[in-house]
C-alpha cells in the first residue's frame, strides 16, 4: 500500500514509529491502516500528508457526493484559532480542552500566548500520538488519549486534573459530535455542563442537514457502508441539544463560516455545512 511520502511526513512517521520505547504503532488495532479512518480523511480533504490509500479512495466519493466537502473541511479547521482568539480575549479563559483534536494541521498547531495550557484529547491512538509529538510540544500542553464514551475516565486523567477548577475552562468540540452516538452526545453535554467551573465557555460546530440536505443524505449513507457512523442534525435539533446550555451570542444560529463576520457570505460561497456555537453552562440548578 503506497503512501504520499514528503520529507515532512517521513520525519512525523519515524518519530511515531519510536515514541514510547516500544512504538506506538505497537498499540494500534489491527488492520489500523486498511480501512478509511475519519481523521485520516478530514487531512486528505484538508491536503494533509498523514493519509492512506483507503482514506484517498474514500475520500474520493465523499467528495463525488458533495463536491463542497473539502471546503466544509477548511472552514471548520480554520474556526479553532478564531475560537481561541475569542475564549482569550473576551472571556479571559486561558487553559482549553480540545476534545477530538484530531491530526495536526496548519490552524491548530499555534496557540495564542494566552493560553497557558491547553490539552488535546482523542481517542484514536494515531491521532493521539501525532498530537503528543506535534501539538503538545509546546510548553504548557499535553495530549490525552481518551474516550468520549466515559467521561469519568477522560475527567479522571491527569492533565486534566492538573487544570484548575477554580478559574474558567474553555471546551472545544469542533465537528466531533456527529460521529458519536446519541446517548454519548447527551452524556458528554450534561457531563461538561455539571462539571465546568462557573464562566467556562463551550465551543461547538456541527455538521447540519440545513443546507444540501440530498448530499449529506448520502455522505451518511457513504460513511455508513464504511462502518462509520455520521450524524448530521438540522438546527433546531442542534438547538434543543444545547438547550440547558445558555447561548453566549444572540440570534440564529450561525454558519461557522459567517461565525463572528460583519457580513454575512452568499450561501454560494459559504462551504459550511455546519453551524458554530459559544455557550457556557448556565445556571447549573436547572
Amino acid at each position: 500500500m503506497s503512501r504520499r511520502r514528503g520529507p515532512q511526513g517521513l520525519r512525523r512517521r519515524a518519530r511515531l514509529r519510536t515514541c514510547g520505547g516500544e512504538g506506538v504503532n505497537s498499540a494500534l488495532p489491527e488492520g489500523y491502516f486498511k480501512s478509511p479512518n475519519v481523521a485520516r480523511v478530514q487531512d486528505h480533504l484538508d491536503g494533509g500528508t498523514d493519509n492512506y490509500d483507503p482514506d484517498r479512495d474514500f475520500a474520493r466519493d465523499l467528495v463525488a457526493a458533495a463536491p463542497w466537502l473539502p471546503g466544509s473541511v477548511r472552514v471548520n479547521r480554520a474556526h479553532g484559532p478564531r475560537v481561541l482568539n475569542c475564549l482569550t480575549r473576551e472571556y479571559s479563559i486561558d487553559q482549553v480542552i480540545d476534545l477530538g483534536c484530531g491530526l495536526p494541521h496548519d490552524n491548530n498547531r499555534d496557540v495564542p500566548d494566552e493560553v497557558r495550557r491547553m490539552v488535546y484529547v482523542d481517542s484514536d491512538p494515531g491521532v493521539e500520538a501525532h498530537a503528543r509529538m506535534v501539538l503538545a510540544e509546546r510548553h504548557g500542553t499535553a495530549s490525552l488519549r481518551a474516550d468520549l464514551e466515559d467521561m469519568s475516565a477522560l475527567l479522571a486523567a491527569g492533565p486534566i486534573v492538573q487544570l484548575d477548577r477554580g478559574r474558567p475552562i474553555g471546551v472545544l468540540l469542533h465537528d466531533v459530535l456527529p460521529w458519536i452516538g446519541d446517548a454519548t452526545v447527551h452524556t458528554v453535554l450534561a457531563v461538561l455542563r455539571s462539571w465546568l467551573p462557573a464562566g467556562s465557555v463551550l465551543s461547538v460546530t456541527y455538521a447540519t442537514t440545513d443546507m444540501a440536505a440530498e448530499a449529506m443524505t448520502a455522505l451518511t449513507r457513504l460513511y455508513e457502508g464504511a462502518g462509520i457512523g455520521f450524524r448530521p442534525r438540522s438546527g433546531q435539533q442542534i438547538r434543543d441539544l444545547l438547550t440547558s446550555w445558555a447561548p453566549l451570542e444572540t440570534g440564529g444560529l450561525m454558519t461557522t463560516a459567517s461565525w463572528r463576520r460583519l457580513t454575512h457570505l452568499h450561501p454560494r460561497f459559504d462551504h459550511s455545512h455546519g453551524y458554530a456555537i459559544i455557550a457556557s453552562p448556565g445556571d447549573r440548578t436547572s
